[in-house]
């Protein structure tokens, strides 16, 4: 229960209340099983207040008379710092330039609440249903966040810095959650700061992340297709494998930041980036440029020329007879396409990557599948060629080696007989040792013509 002198303080008024705080500010005010739905206390300093302590189990029957009840209650101003306002009803409740830090919130029901200006950091509130709740200026900087509703919430300026977002257990909304779920921004971030957040997989597609502060943050693998991001600051941020077709970055900052696998189209704004260099590859890794940095206007010419061309990835060395078949192929079905080789660059670990140039209108990702698929059938075409040709070329070895031994074994056979012929001319008298005859034909001793010995020897390397 409740305790009674805490509730007798606080019949005083807020200024009683606030001078008893300031005396006492160890004391943990208890006004639980206290009905507060009615309560108007502008400026009051709840500091380490205890609402519901649990203190009876929520299935026990006395636990009616916890105040967990408290929609419209005024806490404009107050100061609730490491609070326990977990599982309470604070809906359409007056949070703003309230001191909520530390506080927990867990399953806090704070739908249509204004928590405009609130001080929220290092604060729980997992499970939390922020459902058209007013964020705008609220710092939630460090706080911990799971499966929190912020569907129609406004989070104009908000700042989110250090919060890292659980990926499987955000969701909106929850009637349709899923553990394959991502959470989904496609409300209002303006102005949002999100430095250092871990966003990795976040779906953020249309989002309007217009000015959104995002430097350093981790985007590996996020949708930021059709996302507005005017002026927003994505300095040092991890943008590999982004998804950013129809993105809007104009006069984004990229300084530092990694585009490493980032995926574009025509449709992506870059005009007026502002960028002094960036990494193709984490780590800090394949720097652009090399040395120095880019002039101005050089980033958006340099990734807008990159929209006009086709990234061919080989990464077990080239075929290159498969290779000039397909892309003599490719061009005769796209006439239209104006393919051309622009360089090839190796990335390391055997990776090549051939950068092919394609006219501005023409179908990337249709050109791309047709070449892949042109060559990876070419390649097998004539790797059974190969393997013919080379199981042909062993029988043919063979053969000569045959042919060879049979030489050499006339060789020999005529050297006996000049051995005998010398020891004894009389027993090789017949012998026509001028033009002997081997295998029904002539040969000479001293020009040895291998076609006369029944069968051509060929020396083909074919």
């Amino acid at each position: 229960m409740a305790n009674e002198e805490h509730i007798k303080i606080l019949r005083k008024g807020v200024e009683a209340w606030n001078k008893w705080r300031n005396k006492n500010p160890d004391i943990i005010p208890d006004l639980s099983g206290k009905v507060t739905h009615y309560w108007s206390l502008k400026e009051a300093d709840f500091k380490g207040l205890k609402i519901n302590l649990g203190s009876y189990p929520l299935t026990d029957k006395s636990s009616k008379l916890l105040p967990r009840n408290l929609t419209n209650i005024n806490f404009s101003k107050a100061n609730l710092a490491r609070a326990d306002l977990s599982q309470l009803k604070l809906i359409e409740a007056n949070l703003s330039n309230s001191n909520l830090s530390g506080a927990n919130l867990n399953d806090t029901d704070l739908t249509d609440a204004n928590l405009t200006n609130a001080d929220i950091t290092g604060a729980l509130i997992n499970g939390a249903i922020l459902i058209r709740a007013n964020l705008s200026n609220a710092d939630l900087s460090g706080a911990g966040i799971e499966y929190c509703e912020f569907t129609e919430s406004i989070l104009d300026g908000t700042k989110f810095a250090r919060v890292e977002f659980n990926v499987d257990a955000i969701h909106l909304p929850k009637t349709d959650y899923s553990p394959s779920y991502k959470f989904i921004f496609k409300f209002h971030l303006s102005k949002a700061n999100l430095s250092e957040a871990d966003l990795t997989g976040y779906d953020l597609s249309e989002a309007n992340l217009l000015a959104v502060n995002l430097r350093g943050a981790n985007l590996i693998n996020a949708n930021l297709t059709h996302a507005n991001l005017t002026k927003a600051d994505l300095t040092e941020a991890n943008l590999t494998r982004v998804q950013a077709l129809s993105t809007n970055f104009t006069s984004a900052s990229f300084t530092g930041s990694c585009l490493e696998d980032w995926n574009i189209n025509s449709s992506t704004k870059l005009d007026g980036v502002i960028c002094d260099h960036i990494y193709l590859r984490q780590g800090q890794q394949e720097r652009r440029p090399s040395n120095g940095n880019f002039a101005p206007g050089e980033f958006t010419k340099l990734f807008q020329k990159s929209l006009e061309t086709v990234d061919l990835i080989f990464r077990n060395g080239i075929d290159w007879d498969a290779f000039v078949y397909s892309f003599k192929k490719l061009e005769v079905e796209n006439q239209g396409a104006q393919l051309d080789v622009q360089s090839i660059e190796k990335k390391g670990d055997g990776i090549l990557v051939v950068r092919v140039a394609v006219a501005p209108n023409a179908d990337k990702a249709k050109i791309h599948s047709e070449f892949i698929q042109s060559y990876e059938f070419a390649a097998k075409a004539l790797e059974a060629q190969y393997q013919a040709r080379l199981e042909d070329k062993d029988t043919l070895i063979s053969k000569q080696e045959a042919q060879i031994n049979r030489l050499f074994d006339i060789v020999e056979q005529q050297g006996s007989v000049q051995k005998a012929l010398a020891e004894n001319p009389r027993k090789v008298s017949n012998y026509n040792m001028q033009n002997p005859q081997f295998a029904s034909g002539i040969v000479d001793a001293n020009t040895v013509d291998a076609d006369q010995i029944g069968d051509n020897i060929q020396n083909n390397n074919a």
